[in-house]
């Protein structure tokens, strides 16, 4: 099956792509600059394909040249800090983005379907927990927003259209080598401190909330479970159902620690509101077969192993 993953030299898109190449799929995975492919480097025996999802004839070609059996549509501006900077370029690549690829996916339909990569910040502020997939979409920043509208846009373009589109709302995802997430982090600056050789301060934000957190090699198991037996009339939530303490993952990296290190609260890191807690109701997906495996203890290990070997280049 020849597979187009958006979004493929984005962390997820990474261990996604990965995933693909193992189960045999000829895999093409789209960048955005040269730079994405090296630092880490890419997955090998992938295609990769330069694109700008708001470059629309760019995006048309791509599907043309393609012609793929399945796509996965990761590609997006994801992150809350920057869309709040400029919300117009995160309305132009997540929703126009969006757009232009299920127009180009009109005129060559795949067989096997796509897979959005929708979000929980879709939801917003919640008052019941845990958070089902019936819950109506309140987001309340500009970048929850723009994941709505690219959810709602999947289940129009398929009522419409015929075209077969799978939302799976992922909550936070995290694993070895993220980005902008508390526990990567937290583990990258504790290696910075290791490899200083001297006690030192881990400055933390507010810790006294949970959050449902999920390790990346997980969710792409989900990914894939969704994408083979979900219907687009359906989303589906892919967390962990259940949630996390900030707190007791700053304190496990300080356990693991090779030099000591306290906690500091910073001022400056916290949010003007947040919410005590976030859970999924993951039912959905779980009666598709699907149960995580990896424990948290593991993501936290791993990830802080590799700031350890990747930290300093």
């Amino acid at each position: 099956m020849r597979i187009l993953i958006t979004g493929g030299s984005g962390f997820i898109g990474r261990f996604l792509s990965a995933e693909a190449l193992r189960r045999g799929h000829d895999v093409v995975a789209t960048y955005l600059a040269t730079s994405e492919l090296t630092n880490p480097p890419s997955p090998s025996g992938v295609r990769w394909e330069l694109l700008d999802v708001r470059d629309r004839a760019a995006v048309d070609r791509l599907v043309e040249r393609v012609r793929p059996d399945a796509v996965f549509h990761l590609a997006a501006q994801a992150y809350a800090a920057k869309a709040w900077e400029s919300p117009s370029e995160t309305f132009n690549t997540n929703i126009l983005g969006t757009v232009y690829l299920y127009e180009a996916l009109r005129r060559f339909p795949p067989r096997e379907g796509t897979f959005l990569a929708a979000s929980a910040a879709a939801y917003g502020t919640v008052t019941k927990l845990p958070i089902a997939e019936e819950t109506p979409l309140n987001p309340v920043n500009p970048y929850g927003v723009s994941k709505a509208c690219q959810d709602m846009l999947s289940w129009q373009y398929s009522a419409n259209f015929a075209l077969r589109i799978l939302r799976g709302r992922l909550f936070i995802t995290t694993g070895p080598g993220k980005s902008g997430d508390a526990l990567n982090d937290f583990a990258q600056r504790v290696a910075q401190l290791e490899r200083a050789g001297k006690p030192g301060r881990l400055r933390v934000g507010n810790l006294d909330v949970r959050r449902d957190i999920s390790d990346v090699r997980d969710v792409v198991r989900a990914i894939w479970t969704v994408f083979e037996h979900g219907e687009p009339a359906q989303p589906v939530n892919i967390g962990a159902g259940e949630s996390f303490s900030i707190r007791s993952i700053a304190e496990s990296l300080i356990r693991l620690s090779r030099v000591p290190i306290t906690l500091e609260q910073d001022a400056a890191l916290l949010r003007p509101t947040d919410e005590p807690d976030i859970r999924s109701d993951t039912s959905r997906l779980r009666s598709m077969g699907y149960a995580p495996t990896i424990p948290l203890d593991r993501t936290i290990t791993d990830s802080l192993n590799h700031w350890r070997e990747f930290g300093s280049r």
